[in-house]
């Protein structure tokens, strides 16, 4: 978590620049870039605005490193930051990603400037690209939040578990049926103590996170097991705890692909450790228990899991293969050996959950980015909006007319992911709804 003294840098790099050319862009560290916004213009590129922002530290901060006895450091008064905001940027407002339309002249905010882009030209302006624009009252109760005196209702009220989502771990939507009978996983997140207090875990207490003696099970504190929700008549149900026979009581599980009549899933179990091992569980029928998990021996290394199957009576496998703090995407046809995906799928960076959908598409995530593959091509998979709307873990519908995935709260200390849908508009997709406020056709 950052802290007031690592957000002080946002100055440095700047002495000798008076040496330079005064029109040639001299290359500046990528620090956090604090102060007020001055103007909001369009910048020469088309889709691009450009936020003019008079540097300085936020009263908030003052404030506090004047309570501490700190001394308040003296910024450049006549520097200008002027900052591009393109369709890549994340704007932050509130606790959902936004748009730059959400921000007024004179407010303060931070700024995450894309690396490499940071550069002065002479003394006085400084240029970046944001990869992410922050209201700073959005900022401090994202990463400073035990500066605040209390957290916002907003931030711990939705614990119901009754509900899909909560202030807790909810991830890895599966529709089925339609998208009527949803599949998830869910988990509790650590509480944040504030002024020296203990703080309980976070996220709704679902059937199966206790023991029969009241006792918190030892996954359910940053792991998370499955749960299935269903629409009925009244609505959306209470989410139900997916019991699979042995799993360790200590393992965290998350089912990862189930067919459509659900008597057939795959399991992606995280043991102590954190290595993970791909299981698979069968059943009579939709009403009937689980078997015990059976273990599936796919190629790739110690560390598997996260599979769907598909194709040609779902002869194919797709899965991720965890290594060293990275994972690629590996995948099997009709039982021939498995081998990694092509380096178009494949790249230095982290590739996981991948989905397969119709007409051949594969939906995948890199890094912090929902993907596809489709014809041969890459591309970012986008939500509606001028800037960009964060979202993992696609899946889609079987026809493809849905897409589930999930969706960030920008709460403190760790993100609070939420499930939501948006229905396919065109060649993209319409506006997101969280589940808990959608209703199927």
């Amino acid at each position: 978590m950052r802290s007031f003294g690592l957000l002080l840098v946002v100055s440095v790099g700047m002495v000798g620049c008076s040496m330079q050319d005064a029109t040639s862009p001299v290359p500046q560290p990528d620090n956090l870039i604090l102060g007020r916004i001055a103007a909001i213009r369009d910048a020469t590129d088309p889709g691009v605005r450009e936020v003019e922002i008079k540097e300085g530290l936020p009263e908030s901060m003052q404030g506090a490193m004047r309570r501490e006895g700190r001394p308040v450091p003296q910024l450049d008064k006549d520097l200008v930051v002027k900052v591009r905001v393109t369709g890549d940027t994340v704007c932050v407002a509130g606790l959902r990603a936004g748009e730059l339309d959400d921000f007024r002249i004179g407010q303060e905010v931070a700024v995450n400037p894309v690396p490499g882009t940071t550069a002065m030209v002479g003394t006085k302006v400084l240029f970046a690209d944001a990869a992410e624009l922050y209201l700073f009252s959005a900022y401090q109760l994202r990463f400073l939040p035990r500066s605040l005196d209390a957290l916002p209702a907003e931030v711990t009220a939705p614990n119901d578990p009754k509900k899909i989502n909560s202030v807790g771990m909810e991830l890895t939507p599966l529709p089925v049926r339609g998208g009527r009978t949803v599949y998830f996983a869910a988990g509790l997140v650590p509480g944040l103590p504030l002024k020296g207090a203990e703080a309980p875990p976070v996220g709704a207490q679902r059937p199966g996170m206790r023991s029969s003696s009241g006792a918190l099970a030892p996954w359910a504190l940053g792991g998370c097991r499955p749960y299935r929700v269903a629409w009925g008549k009244e609505g959306w149900g209470t989410p139900q705890f997916v019991d699979l026979p042995g799993i360790a009581a200590d393992a965290g599980a998350r089912i990862t692909w189930i067919n459509e009549d659900e008597t057939s899933c795959l399991v992606e179990v995280v043991q102590t450790g954190g290595a993970r091992q791909l299981v698979a569980s069968r059943r009579a029928n939709a009403q009937a228990p689980w078997s015990a998990v059976e273990k599936v021996d796919v190629p790739g290394g110690p560390s598997v899991g996260d599979a769907q199957r598909f194709g040609t009576h779902l002869g194919a496998l797709v899965w991720t293969v965890y290594d060293a703090g990275s994972s690629d995407l590996w995948l099997s046809t009709e039982g021939k050996p498995g081998q990694p995906l092509e380096p178009r799928i494949n790249t230095m960076g982290p590739e996981f959950a991948p989905r397969p959908g119709p007409r051949q598409i594969l939906y995948f995530c890199r890094a912090d980015r929902q993907l596809l593959f489709a014809s041969g091509v890459v591309q970012e998979v986008r939500l509606p909006g001028k800037q960009r709307h964060p979202l993992l873990e696609a899946a889609p519908a079987q026809d493809g007319s849905l897409l589930f995935f999930r969706v960030p709260r920008y709460t403190p200390g760790v993100l609070d992911w939420d499930l939501a849908v948006a229905p396919r508009a065109g060649n993209s997709w319409g506006k997101p709804v969280l589940l808990d406020d959608w209703k199927p056709e």
